[in-house]
């Protein structure tokens, strides 16, 4: 790993243009949301201009700002060769229960391997959202083939939000949270 990017390959995802500032803290509401259970879709523009989406297994919010969210790799190539080329990255939060939801942006992100730390939080927050699928009507062996991971696979993808969203549906959708 490079001790000055952080990232599993030396490189930096994205470039913070000259002036453009991360948000200061998040609303506490919203780091429960990304840490419990929540589905986690991510996007990113490929690098033939059109949409990529791939999925996450859950997300640790370090401190206010920092959000650290875990993926794995076999299932989301084509999202992580885009990142890898320096593509912006959106990432929507969403409760299983109610379809609460929260979109963050960053133009700079990093990927890097996954450490101890992230495996308990991870499958703590596979726990809730399997029950989350569970209660909106999946059998639990769906929750756990459609939630299921490798530890071996995953990779983190780390940035600090520079805009949120709301997501939920609704009134006020897209509308950004200052």
């Amino acid at each position: 790993m490079d001790e000055m990017t952080g990232s599993t390959d030396g490189s930096i995802v994205g470039k913070r243009a000259a002036g453009e500032a991360a948000i200061a803290g998040l609303p506490r509401e919203l780091i429960a949301l990304a840490q419990g259970g929540s589905g986690v879709a991510i996007a990113a523009c490929g690098n033939d201009g059109r949409p990529v989406l791939g999925l996450g297994v859950g997300c640790r919010v370090i401190g206010e700002h920092r959000f650290r969210v875990i993926l794995g790799r076999r299932a989301n190539e084509v999202l992580l060769s885009a990142l890898k080329d320096g593509n912006m990255v959106a990432v929507t939060f969403t409760a299983t229960r109610d379809h609460t939801s929260f979109q963050v942006k960053s133009s700079v992100a990093s990927l890097r391997d996954c450490c101890s730390d992230d495996f308990p939080e991870v499958d703590r927050q596979n726990a809730l959202f399997q029950d989350g699928l569970v209660e909106i009507g999946y059998s639990r062996r769906q929750a756990a083939g459609y939630s299921s991971y490798d530890h071996d696979d995953l990779v983190a993808l780390e940035f600090v939000p520079e805009q949120v969203f709301t997501q939920t549906p609704g009134p006020g959708a897209g509308a950004e949270i200052s």
